[in-house]
């Protein structure tokens, strides 16, 4: 089968976008909620994906030397022994993440620390203790068959079926190539909201909301377009409302910082807080700011847009065959 272009498949997603954005907050909320669980700091999760994309680049670059290299899931930690990582500026990991580099500096060297980077030949590389390894074999998993139930999604929307069974076992036969790919995707995304937010928890906490939301519009198959050229549809949801101690109990985070975090929010009029409940929800209005606008928001569909691709065409290219 022919593979979708990348705009074919950015059009399907903001044609579903409801459908689409009820599994892919969950995902991300998932996501950023483990980042924040392990490392206490979406910073710090942030350097962590950083270094672990450069180890699957150089894990990928064996096969410019060897076609039959093999790059799955479970020669993944012997590949990674084997790896050397490259000397890489501050500046550049700075400019690169969109963090202040002070923070940069600060956080690699808690995480040199805690043993999840460390220095192999005088270069500082994604370098993890036995015990982590062993925890993110089991965390990475659950987030690939995430992954897969999305691309399996995504395929479904383009009549091009491939179940999310099928996409699970193609990511863990090429696992560092479909690694290399989606953390670069998640890299690009934390990237945009520090721009936008310069404070990735706030981006964590809105998450908790924004699923909450699409979970009861769900039944609405709405386009990207009904959603924001005309907001009134949005108003029989707004009892969608979350307060601060579930936040905190779905994230981790404590329910101090959440409350701080939740009044920035309302502040910056992306959720609204009902002063009886004292509950927090997104109303029509919400989706006028710029923060999450029509136009952010395309952005997000487009970063991961461009990864299904990658994904889609690289499984239809091996059934070809």
């Amino acid at each position: 089968m022919e593979s979708p272009t990348q705009k074919i498949i950015e059009k399907s997603i903001l044609d579903n976008y409801i459908d689409y954005q009820y599994l892919f907050l969950e995902f991300q909320s998932k996501f950023l909620s483990g980042l924040y669980t392990r490392y206490k700091s979406l910073e710090s999760g942030n350097l962590t994906l950083y270094y672990a994309k450069q180890t699957h680049q150089g894990i990928l670059r064996q096969k410019d030397y060897n076609l039959n290299f093999n790059i799955s899931h479970k020669e993944f930690w012997k590949n990674h022994y084997e790896f050397q990582p490259r000397k890489i500026s501050i500046i550049k990991i700075a400019s690169d993440t969109s963090l202040p580099k002070e923070t940069t500096r600060r956080k690699i060297l808690e995480l040199t620390k805690q043993k999840v980077l460390n220095k192999k030949n005088g270069n500082i590389g994604w370098l993890p203790s036995e015990q982590y390894k062993k925890n993110y074999n089991l965390f990475i998993m659950e987030e690939v068959e995430g992954l897969a139930k999305l691309v399996s999604f995504v395929c479904k929307k383009l009549d091009n079926h491939i179940s999310s069974e099928k996409a699970l076992k193609e990511i863990e036969d090429n696992f560092s190539f479909y690694l290399f790919h989606y953390l670069g995707a998640q890299l690009e995304y934390l990237k945009l909201w520090s721009k936008k937010l310069n404070d990735l928890v706030l981006v964590l906490i809105f998450l908790q909301v924004a699923h909450l939301f699409t979970t009861k519009m769900k039944r609405k198959n709405l386009s990207h377009n009904d959603v924001f050229d005309d907001p009134s549809l949005l108003k029989e949801f707004i009892s969608a409302s979350i307060s601060a101690t579930s936040v905190a109990e779905i994230t981790k985070i404590p329910r101090a910082t959440c409350v701080r975090k939740l009044k920035i929010l309302v502040k910056l009029k992306i959720l609204s807080r009902d002063k009886t409940s004292k509950r927090y929800y997104i109303t029509p209005d919400s989706i006028t700011v710029e923060n999450v606008s029509k136009e952010m928001t395309k952005k997000v569909v487009k970063i991961f847009s461009e990864f299904f691709f990658i994904c889609i065409r690289a499984i239809n290219s091996k059934n070809s065959h």
